[in-house]
């Protein structure tokens, strides 16, 4: 059962994921919790592999968020209406870039200790 609610882009260029080794284009984040993530891709992933991917998110016009993790997938298909394939992630070790960009990413929604979600 998840234990942290998600946080869903309206664009999903928000957060851009790469290929850490070539810095090749992978895809996007469609959504994003302290555990781990929705990746919408040109590529299939395999369910149960472990992935390495590179997170890159502009926070402010001067700060930009860049750093590896270690996933592993636990489902993987694809989405008719977007043309796209997504696949969800869970983080293998935890890491603290990754937490403070959920962080800044709920302070940005507007999201109130209570968990509940002010209007965006």
């Amino acid at each position: 059962m998840r234990n942290q609610s998600r946080l869903q882009f309206r664009s999903i260029f928000r957060v851009k994921v790469s290929n850490p080794a070539t810095n090749a284009l992978i895809g996007y984040v469609g959504d994003i919790s302290e555990n781990g993530l929705k990746v919408l891709s040109d590529k299939v992933f395999v369910q149960g592999d472990r992935v390495p991917l590179r997170l890159r998110m502009r926070v402010k016009e001067d700060e930009v968020l860049q750093f590896d993790l270690d996933v592993t997938c636990k489902w993987s298909g694809g989405n008719a209406k977007t043309g796209y394939f997504e696949a969800g992630f869970i983080l293998e070790q935890p890491s603290a870039e990754f937490t403070v960009m959920v962080e800044k990413l709920r302070i940005q929604r507007g999201e109130t200790e209570s968990g509940d979600w002010a209007p965006v």
